[in-house]
């Protein structure tokens, strides 16, 4: 888990040194990461005819599209914003996944879960700056398109709760083969011409990134309390805002570090299910 982890910190690097359109960067990554999964999937039997009723199927081609548009419009957002407060944001998806649920499948939602999300959303609010500090119109775009990419993976998630007998690994194939042929029309691969370099960065993309990392992270996932997972998922973001300084020279502000972390403790506060109230006594 903590390698999965330390490989999810450094893909915006992966993605900005690879040169490409964050379109052209997701088909490779969904095109390779299949094609490394396949023979994963082969060798553990999970190409076995119960997995592939035609409602399962669909569910897992719907949220294979959300993960990918997703992923591109994460992309396209790291040059707007920065790597490391765009993995920040994107971070409040548990939030967008306990509202989605209480409106799509009438989940309760619990007023500590209501605590923690206001707290989130005062360390979203002190990020994006509704004050009078800079805050210029890029980068506003750029976490609203993390916001967009953070609610298609919630959608996603919820969506592939729904597949409760379907093999992780097989869910990621069949997501980044849906991917790769619902990208292929709109990837530009006639003006493509990464050098040498480049292209270590998007094969690693979809061999390390994509098919390693979740290889590792559902390895994970089965061996380790849920507790420890919420904790070690942290490694991700902080390894991120490490990665975007010592390469980018990129730091967040002193405000900026303060709502960051508002949101990650609230992300903290409602997966370890703290009760805000008690920690008042």
């Amino acid at each position: 888990m903590v390698i999965a982890m330390l490989l999810s910190g450094s893909i915006g690097l992966f993605v900005i040194k690879s040169g490409q359109s964050p379109i052209n960067i997701v088909f490779f990554r969904c095109l390779i990461a299949a094609l490394c999964l396949i023979p994963l999937c082969y060798f553990y039997g999970h190409f076995s005819k119960k997995y592939f009723n035609i409602k399962d199927l669909m569910f897992m081609v719907i949220s294979g599209l959300l993960i990918v548009f997703n992923w591109a419009l994460l992309f396209a957002a790291f040059p707007k914003t920065s790597i490391s407060l765009a993995t920040i944001v994107y971070h409040v998806n548990p939030f967008i996944i306990l509202f989605l649920g209480a409106i799509l499948f009438k989940d309760n939602i619990k007023k500590n879960d209501i605590a923690w999300t206001v707290l989130a959303f005062i360390g979203l609010i002190i990020i994006i700056g509704l004050g009078n500090f800079k805050f210029d119109d890029n980068q506003l775009f750029g976490l609203v398109l993390v916001l967009i990419a953070t609610t298609l993976y919630s959608i996603s998630v919820l969506i592939t709760k729904k597949l409760n007998n379907t093999p992780p690994l097989l869910l990621v194939l069949i997501q980044t083969i849906s991917g790769a042929i619902a990208l292929f029309p709109f990837a530009n691969l006639i003006d493509l011409s990464p050098t040498e370099n480049q292209w270590i960065f998007i094969i690693c993309l979809g061999v390390v990134h994509t098919a390693l990392l979740y290889f590792l992270m559902y390895s994970a996932i089965k061996k380790i309390p849920l507790n420890n997972i919420a904790i070690l998922s942290f490694i991700y973001p902080i390894s991120t805002i490490l990665i975007d300084y010592l390469f980018f020279d990129h730091r967040l502000t002193s405000l900026q570090f303060i709502g960051s972390t508002f949101i990650l403790i609230s992300v903290l506060g409602i997966k370890l299910h703290w009760n805000i109230f008690k920690m008042n006594h």
